[in-house]
C-alpha cells in the first residue's frame, strides 16, 4: 500500500527536506508525493528519487543543477570580449580567459564546453558586486546527493561533465586518484604559461 506525502505549504516542504535522507533510500516505491505548492525544485527531487539506476539519477541531478545555476547567473557576469573578462581588460596585463586560464578545456572565442558545476559557481568579487553569490546549499535538490558528493561538486574544477558524474558515482578513491593526476597537469600547464611556452 502506497503512503501519501502531501506538501501543501513551505512548512511541509521543509519537513520533507529534513527527511530526505530517509526518502532517498526508499526510492519512493512505497510513497506517493503530492506537490501542491508547485515548487520546481520539489518536482526535480520527486523525479530524481523515482530514477532507479544510480548513475542516471546522478546525471539527472547534475544536469538540472547546471541549468539552475545558468538561470541564476543568467547575465554575463564576466563580460568576456576577445577572450578577456572585464577585469583583465581593465588591468591590461596580457592575461586571458579569466578564472579559467589554467583549464585545459577552455576554447578561444568559444568559452568552456564542459558544463562543470564547480566552475559555474566560481566568480571573483568584482563580478559578484551586484548579485548574491549562489551556494550549493541554496539548491534544495542537491540534498539528494550524499555529503561527500556535495563536496566533490564544490571542488571538482576543470573537469568535464562526464568526469564529474563518474567521480560522483565511483566515489572518493576514484576521485582522489583523478584529482592528483589533474593537479599535476594543471601545475605543468601553469609553469608553461609562466615561461611563455603556451
Amino acid at each position: 500500500m502506497n503512503k501519501k506525502i502531501i506538501i501543501n505549504n513551505n512548512l511541509d516542504y521543509q519537513k520533507f527536506l529534513k527527511k530526505l535522507n530517509f526518502y532517498k533510500y526508499m526510492y519512493l516505491t512505497d510513497y506517493n508525493i503530492e506537490n501542491n505548492i508547485k515548487k520546481k525544485e520539489l518536482d526535480i527531487i520527486i523525479k530524481a528519487l523515482s530514477i532507479k539506476k544510480r548513475k542516471e539519477r546522478i546525471a539527472y541531478l547534475y544536469d538540472e543543477g547546471a541549468k539552475y545555476i545558468d538561470k541564476y547567473y543568467s547575465e554575463d557576469l564576466c563580460q568576456f570580449k576577445y577572450n578577456k573578462c572585464f577585469l583583465q581588460r581593465k588591468r591590461n596585463d596580457g592575461s586571458k580567459f579569466g578564472c579559467c586560464r589554467y583549464c585545459k578545456y577552455v576554447i578561444s572565442n568559444k568559452g568552456c564546453p564542459t558544463s562543470n558545476i564547480s566552475c559555474k559557481m566560481i566568480y571573483c568579487k568584482e563580478a559578484l558586486k551586484n548579485i548574491k553569490k549562489l551556494k550549493l546549499s541554496d539548491i534544495d535538490f542537491f540534498k539528494c546527493f550524499s555529503i561527500f558528493q556535495r563536496i566533490i561538486l564544490k571542488i571538482d574544477y576543470c573537469s568535464t561533465r562526464e568526469q564529474v558524474i563518474n567521480d560522483l558515482y565511483y566515489g572518493p578513491i576514484y576521485w582522489l586518484i583523478r584529482s592528483i593526476k589533474k593537479g599535476i597537469d594543471v601545475q605543468i600547464k601553469s609553469s608553461k604559461i609562466k615561461k611563455g611556452i603556451e
